[in-house]
C-alpha cells in the first residue's frame, strides 16, 4: 500500500520511509498507522532512536479542507463545543513525521495498544537483512550476513577477492576469525552503500527501489532502469479531467434551483432540468441519501432539515451556491450610472494610497551668450485614496426551506447585491452634490474655474466648454483644452438634456443653425442629483480621472460567505465589498447651477 511518506520533523527533503496503512480508530478518537522505515543510513539511524527510545514523537502534516466558526456563547452543529471557536469539519492528512518535540506529548511511537505490532513492522527490516544467515559463515560461504550467488560474490564483496576468500581458512585461531568478521563488516558496508544509493535515486524521481535492491543489481544497472522507467512514463499522454458523480449533482441541482428561482443561467449543468421541478426537501433528501444516511424518507421535515444542514453534506452548498448566482445578477444589473463616467482604481490593502501627477515642464529659453542654463523645477500634485469594507448579514431559516420558499433563497441575496451596487453610486453622486474641497477650495469654484451658470442650451453648454477648454495644469503654464463627454442631469432636466443632443439644429434658432453638441456627449440622468436645475460636464476618465471609484486589489464584485449557524437554525450569509469613493482631480469636472 502506497499511501503516504514518512518525514523526520515535517522536513520534505528528508523522508526516512513510507506508510503502510493509516486508519481512524473512532472509538479511541485517534489515528493509528503503520510504518515502514527505509534502508538508507540516515533512515536507519533514526530508526535505532526509534526503537531505542531515545525519539518517541509522532506529528502529522495536513490540510483543512472545511470549518465551522461557533460565536461566543453558541455551541457548535454537532453540540460538543461551545465558542468561541473554530472547529476543523473536515482535514486531509498527507505526511506523518518522528519529530524531537511533538506539538501533542500525548501521542507518538509506543503510545497506542499497537506499538508492540508496530515494532515487529519496523524490526522486519532487521530480519529482511539477516536472510539467509547461518550460525557458521565458512561453511555457508555467506558475506556480512547475505547468501550471494557463487558469480555474484567477486563483484558485490568489492574489494573482498576470491584469493582473500581462499586463505581465510589457513588463519589459525582468532586470526582467522578476525579476518572473516573484517570481510563480512566490508560487505555490509558496501551493500548499504548499494541499498542507500538505489533508495536515494528512486526517491528522487517518486519510485519503488524494492525490485532494483532485491534483484542485486549494482547501482550503474539500477540507473539505467530507473532512465529507461523515467523514459516511458513521461511519453505524451492525453488526460480529461472528468468531475465526479457528486461534482456533477451538486452542480445540477445548484443549476436547477436557479432556474427555478428565475436566475438566468447561461449553460445549465447536465440534469439541471431535472432539479428545476424538486422542492427543498426533496433536494435536501437527495444530499442525505447520496452521503449514506439510510432512513431518509422516514424523517419528519424539521429533522430532515437539521440533518441536511449540518455536517459537510452538499445541501448548504448548494443553496449558497444558488444564493451567490442572485446576488452576482442583482449586483451586475442594477440601475446605476456612476460606472460610466468614473475612473476605477485598485488599493493592495487598507492604508492610504498616493496618486500623483506631475506638473507640466518649463518652456525652453533663449540660451545667453555665455551658454548658461537656467534651472527648472517639475513640481508633483498628490492626492489620497483609501478603501473600506461595507457589508451586511442576513439568514435563511429552516422555516423557509421547509416552506419550499424560493422567494426568501433568491430575492434576499439579490436585494443586497442591488443594494452594494447603489451603495457605490449614492457616495460618487454625493461628491457632486456635497462639494468637498480639493487643493484649497470647494470642488465647484470659481477659483477652480469650474462653475457656470444657465439652463441647458446651445449657449450654456459652449460657455461651459471654453471654461473647461482653459483649464490648466497644476504648474499653471499647461493649457490642458479639456474636452467634455457626458452631461450628467437630475432626472427633471434628462428629456430636455436628451432633446439637445440628439438635435442636428439649435432647437433655440429659427433658422437651422446647426448644433455643435449633437451626437457629442452622453447624457446620463441619476435620482441621486437632487438639485432639479444644476447640470454637470465630466470628461472621460479615461482621459481625465476626477473620481475614481476605488476596490480592493481590483475585486469589483461583493464577496458573500455561508456558516450553517447553530442560533439561526437555518443558514446565515454574509455579504462585503472593499471599496472607496476618491476626489482626485476637479479639472475633468463643471458644474452649472442651471439658474
Amino acid at each position: 500500500m502506497d499511501i503516504g511518506t514518512l518525514l523526520f520533523n515535517h522536513d520534505p527533503n528528508q523522508p526516512i520511509g513510507r506508510i503502510l496503512s493509516a486508519e481512524i480508530d473512532t472509538a479511541g478518537r485517534r489515528g493509528v498507522a503503520k510504518v515502514r522505515f527505509d534502508e538508507d543510513e540516515a533512515s536507519e539511524t533514526i530508526y535505532r532512536k526509534v526503537t531505542g527510545g531515545s525519539l518517541k514523537g509522532v506529528s502529522i502534516g495536513y490540510r483543512i479542507d472545511a470549518r465551522e466558526s461557533v460565536r461566543e456563547g453558541a455551541m457548535s452543529a454537532n453540540g460538543r463545543f461551545q465558542g468561541p471557536v473554530e472547529i476543523a469539519t473536515k482535514w486531509t492528512a498527507y505526511e506523518i513525521s518522528i519529530v524531537s518535540v511533538p506539538a501533542d506529548a500525548s501521542v507518538g511511537v509506543g503510545r497506542s495498544e499497537t506499538y508492540p505490532e508496530t515494532v515487529a513492522i519496523l524490526e522486519s527490516i532487521a530480519a529482511a537483512i539477516g536472510a539467509g544467515r547461518s550460525e557458521n559463515p565458512e561453511e555457508s560461504g555467506e558475506i556480512g550476513g547475505f547468501e550471494m550467488a557463487e558469480e555474484n560474490k567477486k563483484q558485490d564483496t568489492g574489494e573482498l577477492r576470491a584469493e582473500e576468500m581462499a586463505a581465510a581458512p589457513r588463519l589459525d585461531g582468532e586470526a582467522r576469525q578476525a579476518a572473516v568478521a573484517e570481510a563480512q563488516q566490508r560487505a555490509v558496508k558496501e551493500e548499504r552503500s548499494r541499498v542507500g544509493e538505489i533508495s536515494a535515486m528512486c526517491r528522487s524521481f517518486d519510485l519503488s527501489p524494492d525490485a532494483y535492491i532485491a534483484d542485486g543489481r549494482t547501482v550503474d544497472e539500477a540507473r539505467a532502469a530507473v532512465l529507461e522507467q523515467l523514459a516511458a512514463k513521461r511519453r505524451p499522454v492525453q488526460v480529461t479531467v472528468v468531475a465526479d458523480e457528486g461534482e456533477k449533482f451538486r452542480a445540477a441541482a445548484a443549476d436547477g434551483l436557479a432556474l427555478r428561482a428565475g436566475i438566468d443561467v447561461e449553460k445549465p449543468a447536465a440534469g439541471a432540468e431535472n432539479f428545476r421541478g424538486k422542492s427543498l426537501l426533496r433536494i435536501a433528501a437527495e444530499c442525505l441519501e447520496r452521503d449514506g444516511m439510510s432512513g431518509v424518507n422516514g424523517m419528519q421535515d424539521e429533522e430532515l432539515v437539521r440533518a441536511a444542514m449540518t455536517g459537510a453534506g452538499a445541501f448548504p452548498g448548494i443553496l449558497s451556491n444558488v444564493a451567490h448566482k442572485s446576488m452576482a445578477r442583482s449586483y451586475q444589473t442594477a440601475p446605476t450610472t456612476f460606472q460610466l463616467w468614473t475612473a476605477r482604481g485598485a488599493n493592495t490593502d487598507f492604508k492610504e494610497s498616493t496618486r500623483y501627477r506631475l506638473s507640466e515642464a518649463d518652456e525652453l529659453v533663449k540660451m545667453t551668450e555665455s551658454g548658461e542654463f537656467q534651472h527648472a523645477e517639475v513640481t508633483e500634485g498628490a492626492v489620497k485614496t483609501a478603501v473600506a469594507t461595507y457589508g451586511r448579514s442576513f439568514s435563511i431559516t429552516r422555516k423557509a426551506i421547509i416552506n419550499d420558499d424560493m422567494g426568501a433563497l433568491s430575492r434576499i441575496p439579490a436585494l443586497y447585491g442591488a443594494a452594494a451596487r447603489r451603495g457605490i453610486n449614492k457616495l460618487v453622486y454625493e461628491i457632486l452634490t456635497k462639494n468637498p474641497t480639493i487643493e484649497g477650495a470647494a470642488l465647484f469654484h470659481n477659483n477652480h474655474g469650474n462653475l457656470a451658470s444657465g439652463v441647458i442650451s446651445v449657449a450654456s453648454l459652449g460657455a461651459a466648454k471654453a471654461k473647461m477648454a482653459r483649464q490648466k495644469n497644476i504648474g499653471g503654464r499647461e493649457t490642458l483644452n479639456v474636452q467634455p463627454a457626458f452631461l450628467i442631469v437630475p432626472p427633471e432636466l434628462e428629456v430636455t438634456a436628451a432633446q439637445l443632443i440628439s438635435s442636428v439644429v439649435d432647437p433655440t434658432k429659427a433658422n437651422a443653425t446647426p448644433n455643435p453638441f449633437a451626437n457629442r456627449l452622453t447624457v446620463v440622468s441619476d435620482p441621486e442629483l437632487a438639485d432639479t436645475d444644476a447640470w454637470y460636464l465630466a470628461a472621460a476618465p479615461g482621459i481625465l480621472p476626477c473620481v475614481e471609484v476605488t476596490y480592493l486589489n481590483g475585486r469589483e464584485q461583493p464577496t458573500m460567505e455561508s456558516a450553517v449557524q447553530f442560533d439561526t437554525l437555518g443558514i446565515k450569509w454574509r455579504i462585503y465589498l472593499d471599496f472607496g469613493v476618491n476626489l482626485i482631480d476637479y479639472r475633468g469636472l463643471l458644474k452649472s447651477t442651471g439658474k
